[in-house]
């Protein structure tokens, strides 16, 4: 189930907690209602919110559904397919399929596509990592997908938190987890517009998410901001602008549908905007391996693929 394309990538030794097998009893301090914000119980293997009395599901120890008792209200300026995938997602009931494959997973993806992926992987590793505690800190994916960054980093921290609102994506993550032997990875099935943290996660991720338009991103980087301990550290990006702009004006055709990509006054002003004051942009190229000498050279001259940013409110900001 893991490619040889990938297996530098997730099999790469980290120093790690070793082999921790996660149970939602252990994480529970980190949970909250994604309705009141109260702190969640474990109780009779299920996670119970003591204000409102709903009772959340958890799947055979590894999986649980922390949804809100309704969508959230997108802005009018969503396009109506994400508005129709969002809705249809949401009120889905989990089930484990064992043929199902996430968005963006090595078995449906070109190679050339994976390898830009995996170079993400590697380049946001120490970004997140730095000033980790590899034996007490915890890492949520918001938007994990597919895993390639959950499966990544699990050796690297003491558990990981694999988050998505797809049923599909998650299943899949499952078994993948499952086929390397990671056990240290739990898995949510959250809205990222009203994930169950509030102020108690030490890193988190959210990659390749941030494409729907202002409304949505504003809405999803505030719920992020508001899901990090004042210790904590994020890491977000965008899709640059300058990256492409010849398809963005429409002189040559548009592969990116209906997404939004920014230029970084516009990045900088939305994270403003979501109350995340302090930030370094650390820009990426994903074309060229940046280890090698001419991916190096390219990188000074061709415009970062994407605009990734750190924020606190607990980590260095300052530009590595």
């Amino acid at each position: 189930m893991v490619s040889e394309l990938s297996q530098d990538f997730v099999h790469q030794p980290i120093q790690g907690c070793g082999p921790v097998v996660a149970t939602f009893a252990q994480i529970v301090e980190l949970l909250r209602c994604p309705d009141d914000a109260e702190p969640l119980r474990y109780a009779s293997g299920d996670l119970l919110c003591p204000r409102c009395a709903r009772r959340f599901s958890i799947y055979e120890e590894d999986l649980a559904e922390i949804l809100p008792s309704r969508p959230h209200a997108l802005p009018g300026t969503v396009s109506p397919q994400y508005r129709n995938a969002y809705i249809e997602a949401f009120e889905q009931n989990y089930r484990d399929d064992e043929t199902s494959l996430a968005w963006g997973a090595e078995e449906s993806v070109s190679q050339t596509w994976a390898l830009k992926r995996l170079r993400q992987v590697k380049f946001v590793r120490p970004l997140i990592s730095e000033g980790n505690r590899a034996n007490q800190s915890v890492l949520c994916d918001i938007s994990a997908g597919a895993g390639y960054y959950t499966f990544a980093y699990a050796p690297a921290f003491r558990f990981v938190l694999h988050c998505d609102l797809s049923v599909s994506n998650l299943s899949y993550a499952r078994r993948k987890a499952r086929a390397l032997g990671i056990r240290n990875i739990l898995f949510i099935r959250a809205d990222y517009f009203a994930p169950p943290f509030q102020g108690s996660l030490d890193r988190l991720l959210c990659l390749d998410t941030l494409i729907r338009g202002e409304g949505h991103d504003f809405a999803l980087l505030t719920a992020i901001a508001n899901s990090l301990k004042p210790t904590g550290c994020a890491i977000v990006d965008f899709h640059n602008w300058w990256h492409n702009p010849l398809r963005r004006l429409g002189l040559l055709p548009e592969n990116f549908s209906n997404n939004r990509s920014y230029r970084r006054p516009e990045a900088e002003r939305l994270l403003r905007a979501a109350g995340i004051e302090e930030f370094s942009l650390i820009p990426f190229l994903q074309e060229f391996d940046a280890d090698s000498a001419t991916g190096r050279q390219l990188a000074r001259i061709v415009p970062p693929t994407r605009l990734v940013y750190r924020f606190a409110p607990g980590c260095d900001v300052a530009s590595p």
